[in-house]
């Protein structure tokens, strides 16, 4: 009878550091990608920048898994539509989030969840781009739909994709590709049991 509350006490002592460790790990990507945000280059003509954001984004799917991807990613959105300056250039606040930047911001939530998801289906190890990869097109998917639905005089007519989409690749393919790093380093060290 001991050793069986012995053994639950420490199934609970388990369960509640898993508990804090993915709290802290989500509050920490939390303010990584605000940080990662603020990180941005504007390309001529162009109102959406390049930015470390989007990097955060994935490592919360990829380190945390779809469930708590996707509450870190709308705890991050929720913090900047109730004003905290989370968004590129301490943007914040309900207008910029329904502004030309919205369909991005949206993708996000999508993102995350889709990393962690396909990462959990075992999208591990060598092919751990992937999910990363597919994650970014969520975003894309998500930003061509609404700035196909709103009209924000941008993009232009007819450059849909060579200006809301195409500038990106490059540094995405890029940020997939460390976020795909960090995540299989993670996973192979010791902090990977709480996770």
């Amino acid at each position: 009878m001991v050793s069986q509350i012995s053994r639950k006490n420490q199934k609970n002592l388990v369960f509640d550091q898993k508990l804090i460790v993915k709290l802290v790990i989500s509050i920490s990507l939390i303010i990584f990608t605000s940080i990662f945000a603020q990180i941005k280059y504007f390309l001529p003509d162009n109102p959406v920048p390049i930015t470390l954001q989007t990097f955060g984004v994935l490592l919360m799917g990829g380190i945390l898994g779809p469930r708590w991807g996707l509450g870190s990613s709308s705890a991050y959105i929720l913090l900047g539509i109730i004003g905290v300056p989370v968004f590129q250039g301490a943007n914040s606040g309900f207008d910029y989030v329904l502004g030309v930047t919205g369909g991005y911001i949206v993708g996000f939530m999508l993102a995350s969840f889709t990393v962690g998801l396909l990462i959990n289906k075992g999208l591990t190890n060598l092919t751990s781009i992937w999910p990363y990869i597919i994650g970014t097109m969520t975003i894309y998917l998500s930003a061509l739909i609404w700035l196909s639905v709103f009209d924000f005089s941008w993009p232009e007519d007819g450059k849909m994709l060579s200006q809301a989409v195409y500038p990106f690749l490059i540094g995405d393919f890029i940020k997939a590709i460390f976020a795909s790093i960090i995540t299989t380093l993670i996973f192979k060290s010791a902090i990977k049991k709480f996770i």
